[in-house]
């Protein structure tokens, strides 16, 4: 039925809308969020958010940390991830590929998958020269722009989309300084002059990284494969030699997504 001859439809598609943003939401902070910190972040009251999380709580997509008492996952997104995990096993897909980037650089190599405006880190490898703090951990959820992963990404779509994707991400950049914010736009407009993504100290000094995007078969990016280092260790002619490794195994991700790999099912219409 018509949801505008139909305001309850319209209703249920927006609690259902709401339910998602909250989960999303909850996925980006493996230490759970207190429940007005979770009602500030999504916009909305305390009371609505209330009754979604207690709606989510009695299917067990949704828990209580019985020690901090944060909002955390339920056990019943653990099961629907390992249902999806055939179908979508990104992380078995890329193994090899992490393997002989951190063997070959030396360094930290990362897979990121694209949801919607965000990456969420797949997996990591780490080489005998790895960044021994602010490594992101397996599962993180950020905005495409703040990562040189999700930058390589954003370059590869048309800037009015990009830009969009921006604006979905707004909640999250509120917390950023100017100086943060002046930083995540000179990542971007480098990344998309150079047509990957290179943050060379703009986020966290003496710290740089570089990406790739990974296409499917119609040409879009869903996935970024990335090398994070010191900074001296990405620059000049090295530089140019790690963003000729990552490509290369970005087009052999690409083959197998072509081939019908698992991980190959189309992105989610924008």
């Amino acid at each position: 039925m018509n949801n505008l001859k139909n305001p309850a439809g319209t209703a249920g598609a927006q609690l259902l809308q709401r339910s998602f943003l909250v989960l999303r939401t909850l996925s980006s902070r493996q230490g759970g969020w207190r429940l007005g910190e979770l009602a500030q972040y999504c916009g909305l009251h305390h009371s609505t958010l209330h009754r979604i999380l207690a709606a989510l709580g009695r299917e067990e997509i949704v828990a209580r940390d019985p020690h901090t008492h944060h909002y955390i996952l339920g056990r019943l997104a653990y099961e629907l991830g390992v249902a999806a995990q055939p179908r979508y096993d990104w992380r078995a897909m890329g193994a090899q590929a992490l393997d002989r980037l951190a063997r070959h650089t030396g360094d930290t190599a990362f897979l990121n998958l694209r949801s919607r405006h965000e990456t969420v880190c797949i997996d990591r490898r780490e080489g005998h020269y790895p960044i021994k703090a602010l490594t992101v951990e397996v599962g993180a959820r950020r905005p495409l722009c703040v990562s040189a992963g999700g930058a390589a990404i954003l370059a590869c779509l048309p800037a009015g989309q990009a830009q969009a994707l921006m604006e979905d991400s707004r909640p999250y950049l509120s917390r950023f300084s100017a100086g943060r914010m002046d930083a995540i736009v000179r990542l971007l407009e480098t990344s998309r002059r150079l047509g990957y993504g290179y943050n060379r100290d703009m986020i966290v000094p003496r710290v740089s990284a570089v990406g790739v995007a990974v296409m499917d078969p119609a040409g879009t990016p869903v996935a970024a494969l990335s090398i994070a280092a010191i900074s001296s260790r990405l620059s000049g002619a090295r530089l140019r030699e790690v963003v000729d490794t990552l490509r290369g195994e970005a087009r052999e991700l690409e083959l197998h997504l072509a081939d019908g790999a698992p991980g190959a099912a189309p992105a989610p219409a924008e």
